[in-house]
């Protein structure tokens, strides 16, 4: 058995976000073979089956968004808000070097209050939720306060999509989250082949594909027990059904 936790979800697990926060509402990809060395890889072998809500089709969150363009030579971004929540609660960001260094420190301090996440490209921020709120955000108004430099937002949060049919947890208790047990966590095979490992991602546009050290994900190895995923039946045929009868994710004590 081997866990393999990606650069994101450890990123998440380590500042507010969590792990019911990293991966709630999102699917478990059933794959053979065996699993890549590292969860920010691209999926190996072939994709057997998708977990998700009493095997129902899974809609995947689409993240609302909205970007910030700095320009100027001096001064500071003082506050930013997305409605009334100033996401840069400790404290304004000074310019420094010029625009593009100081939209990379805005998106540091961004990042550090954990509610909203921030990428940055040249001196455009972009800011988006954290995964899980889906549309909630469309409309919030993103603003900002400066002296003397520019801080320029796109408008309101947009684009916003409520995830379906993801998977979701029962309450903590002890440090340890487990699967909801009022939901069904189940798919019907849509290759045939023998399960060997399963990724579980986020809520948020990840098909497992990719490479990326910006997805929530968490890899493990496939059995009916003692695996890291537990399924009724690791035989998959195409259209034959199976569950996901346990998860669990201990937080130790020390």
């Amino acid at each position: 058995m081997t866990v393999r936790l990606s650069t994101k979800l450890r990123d998440l697990l380590v500042n507010s976000g969590g792990f019911n926060g990293a991966l709630g509402q999102g699917c478990i990809r059933i794959y053979s073979g065996s699993q890549p060395a590292s969860a920010d890889n691209a999926a190996t072998g072939t994709l057997l089956g998708i977990v998700t809500s009493s095997s129902l089709a899974l809609t995947m969150e689409s993240q609302a968004s909205q970007t910030i363009t700095v320009a100027g030579a001096a001064g500071s971004i003082n506050t930013v808000t997305v409605g009334t929540f100033n996401i840069i609660a400790d404290g304004a960001v000074p310019f420094r070097t010029d625009a593009a260094t100081t939209a990379a420190d805005l998106c540091a301090a961004i990042n550090r209050n954990g509610y909203y996440t921030a990428t940055v490209s040249g001196a455009v921020v972009t800011i988006r939720p954290r995964a899980g709120a889906g549309a909630t955000h469309n409309g919030y108004v993103v603003a900002t306060t400066v002296t003397t430099l520019t801080a320029t937002s796109g408008g309101n949060m947009a684009g916003g999509v409520n995830p379906v049919n993801g998977l979701t947890f029962d309450a903590p208790a002890s440090g340890v989250l487990s699967k909801n047990p009022r939901q069904v966590w189940s798919f019907n095979g849509i290759a045939a082949g023998t399960a060997g490992w399963a990724r579980f991602c986020g809520s948020a546009g990840d098909d497992g594909t990719t490479t990326s050290n910006l997805l929530p994900r968490l890899d493990g190895s496939v059995a009916t027990s003692g695996g890291d995923f537990s399924l009724s039946n690791i035989v998959i045929a195409i259209g034959a059904p199976s569950t996901c009868d346990s998860f669990t994710w201990t937080q130790p004590a020390s």
